[in-house]
């Protein structure tokens, strides 16, 4: 049935219930309107619809999607009725808002062209500003900056004369922003000279208005110099900057610190030190603010560890700025996944924490009437529970039979990218007389970040394998890239450094928009003499067969994962010969695979399967750890992918 179908029953039911309360005595309905008209003049809506919009926010600022559209059509519903327009089109615009930043651009559109309809109804000037604005947002949210400068200088212009200054503000902000983005720096000065312009009347004639507070100047004025400071920062005009940031923190002060307030603060004065590129300065800053971070805190830690990484990058500290880069990556994960969870228990107590807030409202109003009204209100309750319980159970039912059709989707692509990327890592192995390799690679995922190869080029074997930062398709589609660039290089008889090297290059800088590396161990095996070179780029170090233990791990050069530092320069090494000993090349999926109690296989056990076990071909050694592993698992979910290499040549 369709959805359209389902709403026209539900009005009929309603309409059935509300027909029936016709036979209620013309003396009793008499009585009760005099009743209602005498306390709907004692309620002031204005009020009501104030604080029906605080919840409103509230509901934004909290990520409380489906609350906020709720509550955004009571408090419309009640502005329309007692023609608050002011108020009916600050909730609009909040619902625009909500529709244009979490990735729903077709219902913003959908709402802007609505409310520049119903403004040019009215004749509307405010309500006309808003649609555009939204439509604005929506540009910027599609990375249309150009078209978006210009829809928000033509709101500004319909603003003029108005008496609006926070939806004014909000809007100077927000072009400043978009043509910071363009780069037009004329316009920035101009527009930041108009706003100057505009505050100042303000200031001047604020005690003319009862809507602006002194609270309200302040925190219009914090807007104004934050937008300073980006224009002075931009065009490299630190003294300027540095003023601003001491007005930000003025105007902090008279509002009252918060937390994020501090934050904002310290965060301005360590970018400003590291654009003068005074690191040292911007590290002592730093020290101060990780003092005072907590990770439980994420944003003030996430800006700290940011800020960490680009200073000890300026400076030169590969290796600090690589454990920050680390960290930053882990506590992100972790905030994603929290950010999850908040959103799966926003939806499952939805109508537990919201409707028990409604019902307790009725209720009190409710106690307030005759008993015939009560009567009245008991029944059309009982309507609109059925009315929401069939609306919610067709919804639901819609939404999971496509939650179902878009997971047998995804699945289907999944399978089909498995099957690319497994195609592109060999299934058969290279024949020469003395060599014994053998591989194999198990992603965690459908799709998997983890890579191998092996090349003959004349009587050289070149040998990789890899582990690229992060999981799932994006880790996948960076796998394929290094693959490709491996055998491009190994067919042209680079060594493995200079190999490293290129692929470095190529990887790092700023088209790698989302920090993504590999760590790679690269070899170059000659068949006939066994010289062995070889280029470890943060990988595991493998496990060389022989030596008094039987098995030892390699020593090297650690080196940095590829992809981080397009200067950095690579050192290889290299064995005179490594015939008769096998070389056991394998990712980290191994060691740290983690069974139910979480704990992991480690070096130990490795080394230990590897010296204590007599192995015939290198096939056997990859397939006894694979054994291993899933015994140590014990139906644990992997959690990393999986891949292990080993070969010997006689």
């Amino acid at each position: 049935m369709e959805r359209s179908q389902v709403l026209d029953k539900i009005r009929q039911v309603a309409v059935a219930f509300i027909l029936l309360l016709a036979i209620i005595p013309m003396s009793c309905q008499r009585s009760a309107k005099v009743g209602n008209a005498q306390k709907a003049a004692d309620i002031n809506w204005e009020d009501s619809a104030k604080k029906l919009h605080n919840l409103v926010n509230d509901y934004y600022n909290d990520n409380k999607h489906d609350s906020l559209v709720m509550m955004v059509g009571v408090n419309m519903d009640l502005c329309r009725e007692h023609q608050l327009w002011h108020q009916y089109y600050e909730t609009w615009i909040k619902l625009g808002e909500e529709y244009a930043c979490t990735g729903q651009p077709d219902s913003a559109l959908m709402e802007a062209q609505k409310m520049h309809t119903e403004a040019m109804s009215l004749n509307d000037d405010y309500g006309l500003a808003a649609a555009d604005y939204i439509k604005a947002l929506v540009y910027n949210t599609q990375r249309n900056p150009k078209e978006c400068a210009r829809l928000l200088r033509a709101v500004l212009d319909k603003l003029k004369g108005m008496d609006e200054p926070r939806f004014l503000n909000k809007v100077y902000t927000h072009y400043l922003s978009q043509l910071r983005q363009q780069d037009d720096y004329p316009a920035m000065e101009l527009t930041l000279k108009e706003w100057r312009q505009s505050l100042d009347s303000l200031v001047r004639h604020h005690t003319d208005t009862v809507k602006i507070t002194k609270r309200n100047l302040r925190s219009f004025l914090y807007m104004y110099q934050r937008s300073c400071y980006n224009y002075y920062l931009i065009t490299k005009k630190y003294r300027e900057a540095a003023l601003a940031i001491d007005s930000i923190a003025y105007y902090n002060e008279l509002m009252g610190w918060t937390d994020v307030a501090r934050n904002e603060v310290i965060n301005k004065r360590i970018e400003l030190a590291r654009a003068q590129k005074h690191y040292e300065e911007a590290l002592k800053l730093s020290n101060e603010q990780l003092s005072g971070a907590n990770e439980n805190l994420s944003s003030q830690y996430l800006d700290a560890l940011e800020h960490r990484y680009r200073i000890f990058a300026g400076m030169g500290s590969w290796h600090d700025a690589y454990d920050c880069l680390s960290k930053l990556r882990n506590v992100t994960d972790s905030i994603r996944n929290q950010q999850t969870t908040d959103q799966l228990n926003e939806l499952s107590k939805r109508f537990e924490v919201d409707e028990v807030k409604l019902q307790s409202e009725r209720e009190k109003m409710q106690a307030e009437h005759r008993q015939m009204i009560l009567i009245f209100a008991f029944i059309l309750l009982t309507v609109i529970g059925v009315t929401l319980f069939i609306f919610q159970r067709y919804r639901s039912a819609k939404r999971m039979a496509k939650m179902k059709a878009d997971q047998e989707r995804i699945e289907g692509e999944l399978n089909i990218a498995r099957n690319i990327q497994m195609s592109m890592v060999p299934s058969t192995f290279p024949k020469h007389e003395g060599l014994d390799i053998y591989a194999s690679m198990t992603p965690a995922r459908e799709v998997g970040g983890d890579l191998y190869g092996c090349i003959i080029n004349g009587t050289k074997l070149y040998f990789a394998v890899g582990d690229v930062s992060g999981k799932g398709v994006p880790a996948s589609l960076f796998m394929a890239q290094v693959t490709r660039l491996f055998s491009t290089m190994a067919h042209q008889g680079l060594e493995p450094a200079a190999i490293c090297n290129r692929m470095n290059s190529e990887l790092s800088g700023e088209d790698n928009v989302n920090g993504m590396f590999v760590t790679m161990f690269i070899g170059m095996l000659d068949m006939q003499t066994g010289h062995l070179a070889f280029c470890n780029a943060g990988h595991n170090p493998p496990v060389i067969g022989g030596g008094k233990h039987q098995g030892d791990f390699l020593k090297m050069i650690p080196n940095v994962p590829i992809g981080l530092w397009p200067d950095y320069e690579f050192k290889g090494e290299e064995m005179d010969s490594v015939k008769g000993r096998a070389l056991f090349i394998y990712t980290d999926g191994l060691n740290e695979a983690e069974n139910l109690e979480q704990e992991q296989f480690g070096d130990k056990r490795l080394l230990d399967i590897l010296r204590d076990t007599q192995f015939d071909t290198a096939r056997q050694v990859v397939e006894a750890l694979e054994t291993e592993v899933a015994q140590h698992r014990n139906g644990a979910e992997p959690n990393d992918d999986l891949t292990m290499m080993c070969l010997r040549v006689q």
